[in-house]
């Protein structure tokens, strides 16, 4: 009798940190696309809910900080190819980037997408989840 009363605690979220250039000429289209994604309440399969979060600074300069063994940002999105020249570890990563033109309305040919391969776990799998999301095209 005294267990009935006793819920369970919901898990906490996976946040899904995002290193992209806030100023890119597709930055508002990305903004609406983000509230579309968690506008649908996106779950990981083990029930966790997944929220995307920006990382706020300087593009080039974060983008410049990453290596093979930063773990604080769990996807990257660049503007163009041409950005990986600033990161020899993004450079590295950029045959695993995925294009999310398709889901963007104003970009450039090829907007790679790159999940750090030392992103593990239910982060890897919440990035993967909103990059797979950004390579569909968004509802009319």
């Amino acid at each position: 009798m005294l267990l009935s009363g006793c819920k369970a605690r919901p898990k906490p979220p996976v946040i899904v940190r995002v290193l992209r250039d806030l100023r890119s000429p597709y930055g508002s289209e990305m903004d609406r696309r983000i509230l579309d994604f968690q506008g649908n309440n996106p779950r990981l399969p083990s029930g966790e809910r997944v929220v995307v979060q920006t990382e706020t600074g300087d593009f080039k300069d974060m983008l410049q900080k990453q290596n093979s063994s930063s773990e604080d940002v769990d996807l990257i999105i660049l503007n163009s190819t041409d950005d990986a020249q600033y990161s020899p570890a993004v450079q590295l990563a950029m045959p695993r980037a995925v294009n999310i033109c398709a889901g963007l309305k104003a970009c450039p040919t090829n907007v790679p997408a790159i999940v750090p391969p030392q992103i593990s776990g239910p982060r890897r799998d919440g990035a993967q989840l909103f990059a797979d999301f950004l390579q569909k095209p968004p509802a009319s």
